[in-house]
């Protein structure tokens, strides 16, 4: 480019990356107004970048001249997006030379941040990382990103990405998320182009012009595929060797010497660095692997029919392991609590101080076997032993053993040098009433200690506290993951949540998709398509139309995640301020990037480009608190479901079943709450004050309705908006029908129990605004917070044996939570 031509380049690299990072602060204006041309910033950057190969250079250096700005002026609000734009550029960089020096003072500016709060910290520390692989092996992001999306490895051990994107049925679907799920998941590429493009990307990211990339081409043509692969294996070998070699120096040269060993073998002749025949070439980043499943139901069985084409997903022999004579007994102690050891503890109220002290489970390592003296034992975990023994045996390490002098690691680091025996051996009641010394009883030790049938049980106050879980077994064997990408508003979050807890019901009984891979969901906002009830019905003269559109299902949930991470507000909830036609829209053919190689990429249309980004970039759990209702109905059937969003109760929930019926609606007609029937209910409710403290409201109320709703306040992640619609007054009119008097009151609340008062009194529940969750009939409701499952929610299933250590009054357990994933976790 000429000296006039790279200037223009610039100011516009530089003008679009400023629209990118624009308006994310908290202090920012009306943001609506500029959401539809924001949206699309970051897009517009990538498509002005990739015009030329070198303007990749200039969009690294002007993020790095932005970021000494952040660091200057202390924008925290900017970081997070800049680690991202750094990355994502670098990711799709053809070349940049040792010399440049872009690397290396990316690393000393992004090493500034690590002493930020969060997620400045956690996103530059994730940032450092991948800078300091490219500077030992050049274009080893590219290359692992293509090689997991499109599992070309033939190593079994190898991982992958699999993206499955669920659709609501053709009916329910929007135009734009149709077209985007129909093109990506048609979009395949055959493993000898995919080979091909990361061989040629490996030699330009080592050589960049001094490696004619087109004669390289034409000689890998003349392979076969089987060539192809085992040359590409040499390849993958060299450049993860160099990510550990620690000196950076000698891990770049390392890998060029066998590039360069390897360009030799192919007949390929180096270049000088000046001919133009020699110049950079853009090749296309493939598309990953999608697949599209039509998603009617509240589970996940789609993902496991999907999934067993892979692998075998059948339930194993040991999938229910036979029970030994120990283990016949059942406990709320779950596998959750030893994968949580290092957030949870078990606490007993201590003498000196009256207040409680927090012991970690690792002080297995200071058991001592008996009559071993001081020799210590590591504790192995046996393949099967009973939960109960392995509770009273967590619990039996709170004390010193007679035979070991040592105290523990974690008593001596807060500087107690007191006997532990003497003083952590009474219960909490004992020591609210007891002032005298405590006296010594022998250590308890499961292995020795017989049980005695006739002996009391012992009692202890154990508490727990409580932890947001989001669990999806054990990740370090998961070597595929599956990223669950779901298309719409509340209603379908809500829908994804139900599954989810399904998944995790299922998953406990008889582990199958976590036991083999990893699931990350994603929430992409969509507006509903929007149903006329009394579409083809013309009014008459001097009558009002019956046309009126059925309410749309609401977007709470992602705002709510937009405000927590404004990379997700700007790059995915603000995506619904576009047009259908625009998310439908491609690029013009003209705009197409072609390479030597002879390979054009495969425009994609507006939504599909930001999913994938979306997909690709953003790896950070928000968990969103998931909320369950237990119904009475009349006949006496109890049933358990559960929400994320909203519950509606009376007359609102029966409104929202009349209207989805759509034409039919308007044979019925919809009262407004003034005309609607009164309920006389029974009201408790749990009001959460600003403190934190909470007390229970027990009031009886006419109410014509009673809603729910998922706040859209940061502060509100474990809290609903209580919505009472109460009938002041019945007044009679001229008509037939009677109005009310309403009064509306707001409270926030994490607990509430509703009960129709009187014989045959009932009414009508829906959740999550889905008409398929309206349920009728219901005498009794009861909303509390959702806890995972078989994580001691419910203490008076946990059986104990005699002379066992029983558990008194503990507080809280693992609470339920969806991890939606977005960009940055906002310091969860």
């Amino acid at each position: 480019m000429t000296m006039e031509q790279s200037s223009c380049t610039e100011d516009r690299i530089q003008h679009s990356l400023e629209r990118c990072l624009c308006h994310l602060g908290v202090d920012s204006p009306d943001k609506k107004l500029w959401n539809a041309g924001l949206c699309i910033s970051r897009w517009c950057l990538e498509e002005l970048v990739k015009r030329h190969p070198h303007n990749f250079l200039i969009l690294l250096q002007k993020i790095l001249q932005k970021t000494k700005e952040v660091l200057k002026e202390c924008q925290y609000e900017l970081v997070v997006p800049l680690t991202l734009l750094f990355s994502a550029a670098l990711l799709k960089s053809p070349y940049l030379g040792a010399g440049c020096g872009v690397l290396q003072e990316a690393y000393l500016l992004f090493h500034r941040f690590l002493a930020w709060p969060e997620p400045c910290s956690s996103a530059s520390k994730r940032l450092l990382v991948i800078i300091e692989q490219e500077i030992r092996a050049p274009g080893i992001s590219f290359q692992r990103l293509v090689r997991t999306e499109q599992a070309i490895s033939s190593d079994i051990n190898c991982s992958k990405i699999l993206v499955v994107l669920l659709v609501s049925p053709d009916a329910d679907a929007p135009q734009e998320v149709q077209l985007t799920s129909e093109q990506l998941s048609t979009m395949h590429y055959s493993s000898r182009n995919t080979i091909t493009t990361l061989i040629l990307h490996s030699f330009q990211a080592a050589f960049g012009t001094k490696l004619d990339l087109r004669v390289l081409h034409a000689a890998l043509q003349e392979k076969e595929l089987y060539e192809l692969e085992q040359l590409y294996e040499t390849i993958t070998g060299s450049m993860e060797a160099a990510t550990s070699v620690a000196d950076h120096t000698a891990a770049r040269e390392g890998l060029l010497r066998s590039l360069e060993k390897l360009r030799e073998s192919l007949s390929v002749p180096s270049g000088d660095g000046c001919s133009e025949t020699g110049s950079l070439e853009s090749l296309m980043l493939p598309y990953p692997k999608c697949h599209t499943c039509l998603w009617d139901d509240d589970n996940f069985d789609v993902l496991k029919d999907l999934l067993s084409v892979d692998s075998d997903l059948d339930s194993p022999p040991e999938c229910f392991p036979k029970i030994d004579e120990d283990d016949t007994f059942d406990t709320s102690i779950d596998e959750e609590d030893e994968q949580d050891s290092s957030i949870k503890r078990w606490s007993v109220p201590s003498v000196s101080s009256g207040v409680e002290s927090d012991f970690s489970e690792d002080m297995a390592h200071e058991d001592t076997e008996e009559g071993q003296g001081s020799h210590l034992r590591v504790r192995k975990k046996p393949k099967k032993k009973s939960k109960s023994l392995l509770g009273l045996e967590r619990f039996s390490l709170l004390f010193k053993t007679p035979h070991s002098p040592s105290t523990s690691r974690r008593v001596q680091s807060m500087g107690y040098n007191g006997d532990i025996t003497k003083d952590y051996l009474m219960t909490g009641a004992q020591l609210k009433h007891s002032g005298t010394p405590m006296r010594h009883i022998r250590h308890l030790n499961v292995s020795t200690a017989p049980i005695d049938p006739s002996a009391p049980q012992r009692h202890i106050c154990v508490r727990r506290r409580p932890i947001l879980s989001c669990d999806e077994g054990n990740e370090a064997e998961a070597l595929t993951v599956v990223k669950v990408v779901t298309f719409g508003g509340d209603r379908e979050a809500g829908r994804l949540a139900r599954a989810y807890s399904d998944l995790q019901q299922k998953e406990r009984r008889c582990p199958q998709l976590t036991r083999t891979c990893k699931l990350q969901f994603y929430f992409v906002p969509t507006k509903s398509k929007t149903v006329s009830p009394g579409a083809g019905h013309m009014p008459t003269e001097g009558q009002e139309s019956n046309c009126q559109e059925v309410e749309d299902s609401t977007t709470d949930i992602a705002q709510m995640l937009g405000m927590m991470d404004p990379w997700y507000e700007r790059n995915v909830f603000s995506l619904l301020s576009l047009s259908s036609e625009v998310l439908s829209e491609a690029p013009p053919k003209e705009d197409d990037v072609s390479c030597g190689t002879g390979a054009t990429e495969h425009r994609l249309p507006l939504l599909a480009d930001l999913v994938l980004y979306y997909c690709r970039h953003a790896d950070q759990p928000i968990l969103v608190q998931l909320y369950q209702a237990e119904l009475t109905l009349e006949g006496g059937e109890k049933r358990k479901e559960v929400f994320i969003h909203s519950l509606e109760l009376g007359h609102t929930a029966g409104a929202r079943a009349v209207k989805s019926m759509g034409a039919a609606s308007k044979r019925l007609g919809i009262d407004e709450e003034r005309e609607a029937v009164p309920l006389t209910l029974n009201v408790a409710y749990n009001k959460v004050a600003i403190s934190g403290r909470s007390h229970w409201i027990h009031k009886e109320a006419v109410c014509t309705s009673i809603n729910l709703r998922h706040s859209e306040q940061l502060d509100s992640k474990e809290g609903l908006q209580l919505t009472m619609t109460e009938v002041v007054k019945k007044q009679s009119s001229k008509s037939k029908k009677g109005y009310n008097q309403i009064l509306i009151s707001e409270v926030k609340v994490d607990k509430m129990q509703v009960t129709a008062q009187g014989n045959g009194s009932t009414f009508a529940v829906c959740l999550d605004q889905d008409k398929k969750m309206f349920i009728q009939s219901v005498k009794r409701c009861e909303v509390s917070l959702c806890s995972k499952p078989g994580s001691s929610s419910d203490w008076r299933s946990y059986k104990t044996l005699p002379g066992q250590i029983q558990p008194l009054h503990p507080t809280f357990c693992s609470l339920l939570c969806l991890p939606v994933t977005a960009f940055s976790a906002g310091g969860q």
